[in-house]
């Protein structure tokens, strides 16, 4: 017989662990300790609930849920992350994480929060559960030296714990501007007080408008005056906080070998002086590699009607058009079909016949309205189909330059 429960068996779920996710290296009584601890310390914050599989009497796996507050196009609505999804290894091929993952989108939809999300271990896996793609991350990697140097801003200042409500209220006042990110909590900014980070700020008045996090890395074989530079957070918002951190990792090319640099923004490239990434690759005959590029966070809408209610405010475009969404979510098993009248890009509910009928996937349906996609993409490729009629091109238009989502909340 297969149950939840609120968990407070800690150490059973770090055996678990140290199973599904031998990456982890949970090897020793004392790293699985620590992990235990931090896994009960954790548990007492707000936004998380640890959740254990049971069969008969058996814990056979388990899951974090993490409850965030997303800006969905300068609108604030309740969604739900899922995390180190666990099932020990004698148990697995047995439907527990199909099991897992229904719980978990029936548990959000009793709290009305009408989005989901979680950091894949294999994206194919779980956009068979319906969750769509999320943006490209790009990592560029170069020399501080092809940055531009900004000598006439005002320095950044070392911050420390000290400092740690001005960092709080710069991300926020990012985060209520920036589609798709994420408020965090107070256990995230705890890099603030950890030794083998470092963060820089720039300050006007004494608030922060913007500031960077970053490690040093070494490569095998590297005597001690080789370093690398990993920015782990970059955070502005403002011009002059953007061109002082710019111009900080610039300044450290006497020292730095190289920066590693994540970013969602696909012009990153145009603010270096040389693009090219540090591995001096070929990609395509005279084409130079300036970034890696992935995909991360994925979205999975789960109560279409209040997702969509909260986009009422928000237009995709300029167009004017009735679309028909036919939305199989065969992992919910469930088939549903809603008009929307897009006024001027502004979507509502209609009870009235389509212009246009498409059919669509619960998760490219999720990718497409977060705005990772265009409808031509996916029409393009047939994960999007319609009769292609009058006002077809409308509803192309209408999704055509999407505002892509940022999040750099991990969970």
């Amino acid at each position: 017989m297969r149950r939840f429960e609120e968990m407070n068996d800690f150490k059973t779920f770090t055996e678990i662990s140290s199973r599904c996710y031998p990456g982890m290296k949970l090897n020793s009584k004392e790293d699985k300790e620590r992990y235990q601890d931090h896994r009960e310390k954790m548990n007492q914050e707000d936004n998380i609930r640890h959740i254990a599989l049971y069969e008969n009497t058996d814990m056979v796996g388990g899951y974090v849920e993490y409850q965030h507050v997303l800006n969905l196009y300068q609108q604030k609505i309740p969604t739900a992350g899922i995390g180190t999804v666990a099932v020990d290894l004698p148990y697995k091929k047995q439907g527990h994480a199909k099991a897992i993952i229904q719980r978990f989108i029936e548990d959000a939809r009793e709290e009305e929060r009408s989005l989901v999300q979680l950091y894949p271990f294999q994206p194919a896996f779980y956009r068979k559960m319906g969750f769509g793609l999320g943006p490209a991350l790009h990592t560029f990697r170069f020399h501080p030296s092809q940055l531009p140097p900004f000598p006439t801003v005002d320095p950044v200042s070392v911050l420390n714990e000290n400092d740690k409500e001005e960092v709080k209220k710069c991300y926020k006042s990012w985060a209520n501007q920036t589609h798709g990110a994420c408020q965090k909590a107070n256990y995230e900014f705890k890099f603030l007080g950890l030794e083998d980070y470092h963060a820089a700020g720039f300050k006007r008045k004494g608030q922060i408008e913007g500031y960077l996090v970053y490690q040093f890395e070494q490569q095998a074989g590297d005597h001690f005056l080789q370093n690398d530079l990993y920015v782990i957070d970059f955070i502005t918002i403002s011009q002059e906080a953007y061109q002082s951190l710019i111009h900080y990792l610039h300044i450290q090319k006497d020292q730095v070998r190289s920066i590693k640099m994540p970013t969602f923004n696909e012009q990153f490239s145009f603010l270096l002086q040389d693009p090219c990434h540090t591995d001096e690759e070929l990609l395509y005959r005279i084409y130079h590699k300036t970034s890696e590029q992935g995909h991360g966070l994925m979205y999975r809408i789960v109560d279409v009607p209040l997702f969509m209610k909260s986009l009422e405010s928000h237009s995709f475009g300029d167009e004017t058009v009735k679309i028909g969404w036919k939305i199989s979510d065969t992992f919910m098993d469930e088939e549903n079909y809603y008009v929307y009248q897009y006024t001027k890009g502004h979507p509502s509910l209609v009870e009235e016949k389509a212009d246009i009928d498409i059919h669509i996937g619960i998760a490219e349906f999720s990718s497409l309205m977060m705005g990772s996609v265009t409808l031509e993409g996916l029409i393009n490729v047939g994960y999007a189909r319609t009769v292609d009629n009058q006002h077809f091109e409308k509803a192309n238009r209408l999704f055509q330059n999407p505002t892509k989502p940022q999040c750099w909340t991990f969970f």
